[in-house]
């Protein structure tokens, strides 16, 4: 089949790496399949994982080339390289197919995913796959919320500052402390508020004063602006977490 020609699809996913899903290891397994398959590499489209729907660019790319038959095939390591929902990846299947394109998927190459049995197969894996996930999503998110209700997540806001403890090399115990110096310029601003100034006014009266923000701008401190000040002045009360033993 020296005149089969394929392209091969590599889509990123940082969080994977370690499975033998690296750049470099999909690479090199899709073009070692090739190569004793007998097939002509003639593109490679590279993604990375930022973008999860069928709408990633270099994938739209591959489909059109696909419209185009610049290629007989498209090989991938696994179906997750494609696409992480079970109906979308089955649907662009039967698309490339009316384009006279198939689907190589590395590790299902001992199985005829166009036939019956193949497909049904191929459907269950990819359905069992979208469910694992969704649900190993689900448990993370239970976690990280469990967890934001005894630490602090996020930037201190203004007049705190983020302190942790130490386990070993992992932080433990996040949580806000009150910045004296802030608290005071905070404690300003809003006796400014109280007194019937603007935002604009208060935020005019701190860069006089030479009141310094918490950002920079090239070596410099910015100044302060009305939309700062008020962002500061109507945050809502902030709850400073213990420290647990």
């Amino acid at each position: 089949m020296s005149n089969y020609k394929v392209a091969f699809y590599i889509r990123e996913s940082k969080c994977e790496q370690t499975k033998g899903y690296s750049i470099d290891g999909q690479k090199f397994t899709l073009k070692t399949w090739c190569e004793e398959m007998d097939w002509k590499w003639v593109k490679t489209y590279f993604e990375e994982a930022s973008t999860k729907d069928l709408n990633r660019e270099k994938f739209q790319e591959m489909i059109t080339d696909a419209k185009n038959g610049l290629f007989n095939g498209i090989c991938i390591v696994d179906s997750d390289r494609f696409s992480k929902s079970t109906k979308d990846f089955l649907n662009v299947m039967d698309d490339l197919l009316d384009y006279k394109v198939k689907l190589h998927i590395y590790n299902l190459q001992h199985i005829d995913i166009y036939s019956e049995q193949g497909r049904f197969t191929l459907t269950n894996l990819a359905a069992f796959s979208e469910f694992f996930r969704k649900q190993l999503a689900t448990k993370i998110r239970a976690g990280v919320k469990e967890k934001m209700k005894n630490e602090w997540f996020g930037q201190a806001p203004y007049g705190y500052t983020i302190i942790s403890d130490l386990k070993g090399s992992r932080k433990i115990n996040t949580r806000l402390i009150e910045n004296l110096e802030e608290q005071k310029i905070l404690k300003q601003m809003k006796k400014l508020r109280e007194l019937g100034k603007s935002y604009s006014e208060i935020a005019e009266a701190l860069n006089k004063d030479g009141i310094p923000t918490r950002y920079t701008k090239g070596d410099k401190k910015s100044s302060w602006h009305p939309s700062t000040v008020r962002n500061i002045i109507m945050r809502p009360e902030v709850k400073i977490q213990s420290k647990k033993s």
